[in-house]
């Protein structure tokens, strides 16, 4: 738990307020004695800087404390909130009393509330307190300099570079009903790889009964044994199925285990740690024959049966991962729930147990949040990203959820950002177009229909 330093808090509080400081130091005094702000962004406190004052300041004078309470901040309508609740959180700017979506292992019986609100014009008298005025307004204008230390402080935290892993031929086909022919994925490979995409998951060696779409795995591997400067990692969920890829010639896989229970039975019928164990033998194999295995941890903020997963549980299995010899481990939101208030605290607890440099994350825009939950995985130092071609995927043992996050719409936004990828979009929107032409359906990136649009207009001039 963290609070928040006396004179800090009052200089910033007084200068958004229009207030003097002695009228400041009544109004804080009274907050500081009774609230502490519990830790949300801490680990990367240039994020926290980038937040609108008052809470940008905030985030630069916080410090330990012995305080037990667990509390929120959340700032809407001009308002500041600090809260101490029991209440469970279905999102990251929504408190409910039946349901939770944040990390709140530890729950206080307590619920109050401390708003200290500018929605209306107040002012603040010479003993502290809050009076209605109609001559002050409040504002939210800035400088030129204030623009300029926000983009400063923006862009401090990402990365130059993001290694984009192209999950679309493995993860976007395999919930299809319809099985696409091999020509066609073979095809979507290359069409991928002319892209600049540097490592793309072509296939799974799962059994044909459960995942039916991928029984041409040996087929898919023998058309791209040629393909040089591109990584193509398959899906191995045994060590049967690493020797069937071994035999096909794959030079690096990967093995998928669950932070649900739950969810791990369903998918691959055995707990956690049973699972753990099978990959263990297939690590321990693949270290022989000097094969590289990445590692997949499921259900990382939600379970579509369990609900929220405590991020101990996602770090348990991360760690379990890391120490049993994955070189990298992708953190997947499978059912698409986590916004950036659930997938901070998910990544810092797994940032504990696991460098930073190989943990990727991996997300499904169920709820329109996958670009958002990257972005502060960037501003938390993450540099590995998974998505797939035109938005496809969905895992076919999570119930309702949509597709993957779209890989044109990810290499749109790091452009945007200045964020190398070494991707062609122009190219990577023909991937994807060809791919939904062939499943009948419209791409499922924003970025590629609307560019597609534009450049459709503009022909027409």
């Amino acid at each position: 738990m963290i609070r928040v330093a006396p004179l800090q808090f009052v200089n910033s509080w007084s200068k958004q307020c229009e207030v003097s400081d002695d009228a400041g130091m009544a109004m804080a005094r009274d907050v500081l004695n009774s609230y502490t702000l519990r830790r949300v962004l801490l680990s990367n406190s240039h994020w926290f800087s980038s937040l609108p004052l008052p809470l940008a300041s905030l985030g630069s004078s916080l410090e330990e404390s012995n305080h037990g309470v667990d509390t929120m901040i959340h700032e809407s309508n001009r308002s500041i909130e600090f809260t101490d609740q029991k209440g469970d959180c279905i999102s990251s700017n929504t408190c409910m009393d039946n349901y939770q979506w944040r990390r709140q292992e530890t729950l206080r019986s307590k619920q109050f509330y401390k708003n200290l609100s500018f929605e209306r014009n107040q002012r603040i008298d010479s003993t502290g307190g809050l009076s209605d005025t109609q001559s002050r307004s409040y504002t939210t204008s800035s400088t030129d300099q204030e623009k300029i230390n926000f983009s400063r402080q923006f862009y401090r935290g990402l990365p130059k570079y993001v290694k984009i892993v192209e999950v679309g031929p493995r993860d976007g086909l395999q919930n299809e009903k319809g099985i696409v022919p091999t020509s066609v994925k073979i095809e979507l490979i290359k069409k991928l790889v002319s892209s600049g995409l540097s490592v793309i998951e072509a296939t799974s060696f799962v059994s044909p009964k459960w995942v039916p779409q991928l029984a041409d795995a040996k087929d898919v591997m023998a058309a791209i044994q040629n393909v040089d400067g591109v990584k193509f990692p398959v899906l191995t969920p045994n060590l049967k199925g690493f020797e069937a890829a071994l035999a096909s010639g794959a030079k690096e896989v990967a093995v998928f285990a669950a932070a649900s229970e739950s969810f791990s039975r369903s998918n691959i019928n055995c707990t956690i740690d049973e699972s753990l164990q099978r990959y263990r033998d297939v690590t321990l194999a693949a270290k022989q024959h000097a094969i590289p295995v990445r590692g997949y941890v499921s259900c990382v903020v939600g379970c579509p049966v369990e609900g929220p997963v405590p991020p101990s549980k996602v770090a348990y299995v991360a760690k379990a991962l890391h120490e049993m010899g994955c070189f990298e481990i992708s953190l997947g939101d499978t059912i698409g729930v986590g916004t950036p208030g659930t997938v901070v605290p998910m990544l810092e607890a797994v940032m504990a147990v696991v460098p930073l440099e190989k943990l990727g994350v991996h997300f499904h825009d169920t709820y329109g949040q996958s670009l958002s939950n990257i972005l502060v995985s960037l501003q938390m130092g993450i540099s590995i990203v998974d998505s797939s071609v035109a938005g496809l995927g969905g895992c076919p043992y999570a119930k309702g959820a949509s597709g993957n996050v779209a890989t044109e719409d990810v290499v749109y936004m790091l452009n945007g950002l200045g964020i190398k990828t070494n991707v062609d979009l122009g190219k990577l929107m023909a991937a994807g177009e060809f791919i939904c032409r062939h499943l009948g359906r419209q791409s499922g990136s924003k970025a590629a229909v609307a560019l597609s649009r534009s450049t459709a207009n503009a022909s027409k001039l």
